[in-house]
């Protein structure tokens, strides 16, 4: 099949950077400097023990000089969860229609977004948990291998798994879109929204006791509106997303460690997606940390912890606040998170003894 990735950056270029490797015709709708850097010197992907490069990759700058190069089988929609309402409206205006479009954004409600200006048999949700990076224009970083999941329904899924199977992207098939994209919510909100707050890198917060209890909160209130919902956390590909959602309800004592583990083979010492944000304007935060709270109002289930992180990270990208006020200041944080009534945090000593953290 022909595919239009649209939105080449991090997971748009590794996508379609394997594809395109795998012998699919690709074209690649990047920003002016990405299609700079990947014209002079091809698109590089590199890390997990690989580095490869497409040579002379098909680049288009808009979306009309993209469909004049021939309509595309797929889209691949790569862009952030902000750019989603524009992506949507641009391929609802395209001559003769829109071909099936592959939602590959982190976080809530895109895909009603798309399907409500695109109708839904042009929607195909998915997910990529391969952890990947784009360090500079054009050069794509793979952090950890893992996989991509879609969901099953539509006619050329069958197609695409074969394409991205032959492409080594691992694919999987799930039955429903929204147990799988608020599973992916769940990988997406560890240790995002507080370590760009108080400008800590992952494995510093789950260090600190009561950063962690914080995060603990925000990730249990997660899994109590997906219950709400209907359906429990599941596994994705080369993510036990599934003994996550069960593990974070244990006693503090033995998730603390648990989950230390798990943030140091992830994130570890590396500042998180939102940090980048701060002081940007925009923020992905709203279909994350802001999904929950704006689920959890409508089922009925409380989620202070993520109500006062939103908030706290929808300020400081605002530049309504100065990074400093949080920054190496935990527990400015948590006096917030305790009156917004996080119980969790509430009577936290932060000058409790070594033995008790």
């Amino acid at each position: 099949m022909r595919y239009l990735v649209y939105g080449t950056g991090a997971v748009g270029g590794y996508v379609g950077g394997r594809l395109a490797l795998a012998g699919c015709e690709v074209l690649f709708l990047a920003r002016p400097r990405v299609a700079e850097a990947m014209r002079s010197r091809g698109l590089r992907l590199e890390g997990d023990g690989a580095r490869s490069v497409v040579a002379e990759p098909r680049i288009a700058l808009d979306l009309g000089a993209a469909f004049a190069q021939g309509a595309p089988d797929v889209v691949l929609l790569t862009v952030k969860a902000y750019d989603c309402q524009a992506a949507a409206v641009a391929l609802a205006n395209v001559p003769g229609g829109a071909p099936p479009i592959v939602s590959l954004l982190n976080g809530i409600d895109n895909e009603a977004t798309l399907a409500a200006l695109l109708g839904q048999d042009r929607v195909i949700a998915a997910t990529l948990t391969t952890a990947v990076q784009m360090t500079e224009p054009g050069l794509v970083r793979v952090e950890r291998k893992r996989g991509l999941g879609m969901v099953q329904g539509h006619p050329i899924v069958s197609a695409l798994r074969q394409d991205m199977a032959r492409a080594g992207l691992a694919p999987q098939v799930f039955r429903d879109a929204q147990r799988m994209k608020w599973s992916k919510l769940l990988t997406n909100i560890v240790a995002n929204a507080t370590s760009a707050i108080v400008g800590w890198p992952p494995d510093a917060v789950y260090r600190h006791p009561g950063l962690f209890r914080l995060e603990l909160e925000s990730l249990r209130e997660a899994v109590r509106v997906m219950h709400r919902l209907g359906f429990a956390p599941q596994s994705l590909p080369g993510v036990p997303v599934g003994l996550l959602g069960r593990v974070i309800f244990l006693p503090a004592r033995i998730t603390q460690p648990l989950l230390r583990r798990l943030v140091a083979s992830g994130r570890g010492g590396k500042l998180p997606s939102f940090h980048h944000d701060i002081g940007r304007g925009r923020s992905e935060v709203g279909w994350l940390n802001g999904a929950v709270v704006r689920y959890g109002q409508r089922v009925g289930v409380p989620t202070p912890a993520n109500q006062v992180l939103t908030q706290a990270l929808r300020r400081l990208v605002a530049s309504e606040v100065r990074p400093q006020a949080y920054r190496g200041r935990p527990q400015i944080l948590l006096q917030e998170a305790a009156r917004a009534g996080v119980k969790a945090v509430q009577g936290y000593n932060a000058r409790q003894t070594e033995a008790e953290r």
